[in-house]
């Protein structure tokens, strides 16, 4: 089928209305674009532009949020020296010393468990008949096992063999180009692409094609021992420059099967290996590499070439679509641009043996400067990995905490940034000020770089924090950023909880990484029946998190199911899903409006109470329903699963001269529990519920979940932060069993 006719045949389709502008540089909905483009400098308008054209996507699903005002009304409170003043307290067992000056002084501590989920602390409350303390945490927790599960069900169900096909038809017709093709310069180039999807092949543990040529078979095995080695940057057997393969090292969920492992490395392979426009030599010098543009141009033409071009465009935008609903659109430029190149440039049906023509390699390259750069663009000083335009086949997404990072970052003055970077800029005033007592963060340019940023985050509007899922997750975390004032509990009112907050919206965040680490683009239970026991409860009333969340959770289940990710239920497992999503939105409208009670100074029923103190099965049961194929927590077998410590790389500090480099991890450790002191019905009363434990470090190698729980199970893990020490305290004896302990 001539080009022309491919094309044709695509836009009658009308499958992306908006191709033209398809920049794939955010996630911005174009009618939130002049009130933010109006306050911003000239040369980013048009970035901010481009990125709002290129997010409408024809299937997505607009739910209103609605925010819950409320002036809270709580008196504040004292807790004595001793804690005499609190009513249950010898339901508790003992506390160190260290401890009750945490009590007595802002009303509640972190002490460290080994407990491997939150609702082991909970169902324990149950058995133990304590009043539990529901937390913020706690359903952060159930969304990241929905996001996380929905994603690996995705994947398996359709991405994978997406990808299988896509690769078998784009080697196929690589070689096809490549015998019919008589210009030498552009034959090279279609070699190298043989060579390219070879590689792909072996990643996904195919074999290669019979007619596949010699000379790129053997680039493709030379390229896949590179990948296999996961050695760091290494000069690659393809590409004119290096590639960091150890960014081949399967983690995340992907360690849970071989298809999940092999589809990590193909996906990261096409998400990493770049076709540049220019090799720079420094920020100044260039020149032109006209192979790898070469070689971009005719993977696009082979992807609309002949018959099958619509079945591989289908294939291509079965991974891409969802996945930008998920995580956000690529950071690079992709076949949409590259298409309108081609027909720019090339004409309708493009003669492959002039695709290097003087006059028209000229005209491609001013065509080229008016695309958009990509916004994340690593900061190396001694590699040669280009960052600047370049085409990726399924290029990693643009994730607005990578360029935080990024920004923050300066070439040997500071080159390892911190969630904290992420978190101040989104709006923590305590985030920052711990940084700057940093000293790695003696780096001069810090204070003006980080208000630049966070000026150009600040300005964003809310349709574009509530445009995919990613920027929902962080923008929901921002409710955890503010200090909360006056007419809130006391245990809330003080900068212990403004940290434990701080701790909480990281440790959430480092599940975000984990879940998505395969596509964001990195800076360099079952119920009781029996009747249960009066048990006094409260909520952590963080009403604006409730509303945030309960929106993106609605938001997930609208877009995945007219996505047809979420089916009506034709098989047992997914009516448990769907189930369970209800099941999720009606726990998130209760802890609402359980919080809008507790601030107005009502007390709660005893139907509340009670709900209250069932939790712990009502977590279990969410957890298990949200991460597993209807199976029942106990009947889960993986560990790994079994195990919320999880782990994920952000950044990479890449070698030099002086250093050799590492990678800066952030996870979650075992459940903490938390102890409150907190008012109900004119009394103080203990409280114990369940938090993250949040980790931050410098690692030599890439981990894996596997890595990290092994670490923690040998008590071989780094420490957390040092400024988490402002709420958390060891030294807890054991909760005496009441003599009639509650069993269900």
């Amino acid at each position: 089928m001539p080009f022309r006719r491919v094309i044709s045949f695509f836009l009658c389709l009308g499958i992306f209305l908006t191709l033209p502008a398809c920049g794939g540089q955010g996630t911005k909905p174009a009618n939130s674009v002049q009130s933010e483009v109006d306050s911003k400098k000239s040369e980013e308008s048009t970035r901010y532009q481009l990125a709002a054209l290129s997010n409408s996507i024809s299937k997505e699903v607009s739910v209103p949020y609605h925010s819950t005002q409320i002036t809270p009304k709580i008196e504040p409170y004292k807790v004595n020296s001793e804690l005499s003043n609190v009513e249950n307290l010898q339901q508790f067992g003992s506390f160190s010393q260290e401890q009750k000056q945490h009590l007595a002084k802002n009303a509640f501590v972190v002490s460290p468990s080994a407990q491997e989920q939150l609702f082991y602390i909970y169902e324990k409350n149950a058995y133990l008949k304590i009043p539990s303390l529901i937390t913020t945490d706690s359903v952060l927790q159930v969304y990241h096992v929905f996001y996380d599960y929905s994603l690996r069900s995705l994947e398996s169900d359709s991405l994978i063999g997406a990808v299988d096909a896509l690769t078998d038809s784009m080697l196929k017709k690589s070689i096809q180009i490549y015998k019919g093709v008589k210009n030498s310069a552009v034959k090279s180039a279609a070699l190298k692409n043989i060579a390219y999807f070879g590689t792909a092949a072996l990643a996904l543990q195919k074999q290669m094609p019979w007619n596949m040529p010699e000379p790129a078979v053997q680039l493709a095995e030379k390229e896949y021992n590179l990948i296999q080695e996961q050695s760091g940057f290494m000069q690659s057997e393809i590409f004119p420059f290096k590639l960091d393969y150890s960014q081949f090292t399967p983690r995340g969920h992907y360690t849970r099967s071989d298809d999940f492992k092999r589809y990590f490395v193909a996906m990261t392979w096409y998400g990493q290996a770049p076709f540049p426009f220019y090799i720079y030599k420094d920020k100044e010098q260039k020149t032109r590499d006209v192979e790898q543009t070469l070689q971009a141009l005719l993977i696009t033409y082979a992807l609309f070439m002949n018959e099958n071009g619509s079945q591989d465009l289908t294939n291509w935008e079965t991974v891409y679509e969802p996945t930008s609903f998920y995580v956000g659109q690529s950071d690079d430029l992709t076949i949409y641009q590259y298409k309108d190149l081609l027909k720019t440039v090339y004409g309708e049906d493009p003669n492959l043996e002039q695709l290097n023509d003087s006059g028209l390699m000229n005209k491609l390259y001013q065509e080229a400067e008016k695309l958009p750069e990509p916004r994340i663009q690593a900061e190396y000083t001694e590699q040669d990995t280009p960052v600047g335009r370049q085409f990726r086949f399924m290029g990693q997404r643009y994730i607005p905490d990578s360029e935080i990072l990024q920004e923050l970052v300066e070439p040997i003055k500071r080159p390892i940034p911190s969630g904290l970077d992420v978190m101040g800029v989104l709006g923590s005033d305590r985030a920052y000020q711990i940084q700057l007592g940093k000293k790695e963060n003696e780096w001069e340019g810090y204070p003006v770089q980080f208000a630049k940023t966070q000026e150009q985050f600040s300005a964003l509007s809310g349709d574009t924090w509530r445009s995919n899922l990613y920027y929902g997750w962080l923008w929901t975390l921002q409710g955890l950023l503010k200090p909360y004032e006056t007419g809130y509990p006391s245990f809330m009112t003080n900068q212990a909880w403004t940290d434990k907050s701080l701790s909480t919206a990281l440790g959430s965040w480092s599940e975000l990484r984990h879940d998505t680490i395969l596509y964001g683009k990195q800076s360099g239970a079952e119920k009781g029946g029996a009747e249960e026991p009066k048990v006094l409860g409260y909520v952590e009333p963080a009403v604006e998190v409730y509303d945030k969340l309960l929106w993106l959770t609605e938001y997930s289940e609208q877009n995945l199911s007219a996505r047809g990710l979420l089916k009506d239920g034709e098989v047992e497992w997914e009516q448990n899903l769907k189930h369970s999503i209800q099941d999720f939105k009606d726990l998130l409208t209760f802890l609402r409006d359980c919080s809008v009670k507790e601030l107005n100074g009502e007390t709660l029923s005893d139907e509340e109470y009670s709900r209250i103190y069932e939790y712990g099965a009502t977590m279990e049961h969410l957890t298990a329903s949200l991460s597993s194929d209807g199976l029942r927590w106990f009947e889960i077998e993986s560990e790994t699963d079994k195990n919320m410590a999880i782990i994920a790389d952000f950044h990479t500090v890449a070698p030099n001269s002086y250093d050799n480099g590492g990678y800066l991890e952030a996870g979650v450790g075992p459940a903490h529990e938390i102890y409150a002191v907190v008012p109900i019905g004119g009394k103080l009363y203990l409280t114990r519920g369940a938090v993250f434990s949040y980790y931050e470090f410098e690692s030599g190698s890439r981990l894996t979940d596997e890595a990290w729980q092994k670490q923690l199970k040998e008590d071989k893990a780094p420490a957390q932060p040092s400024w988490v020490s402002s709420f958390v305290s060891g030294g807890k004896g054991e909760i005496p069993e009441p003599q009639e302990p509650y069993n269900s």
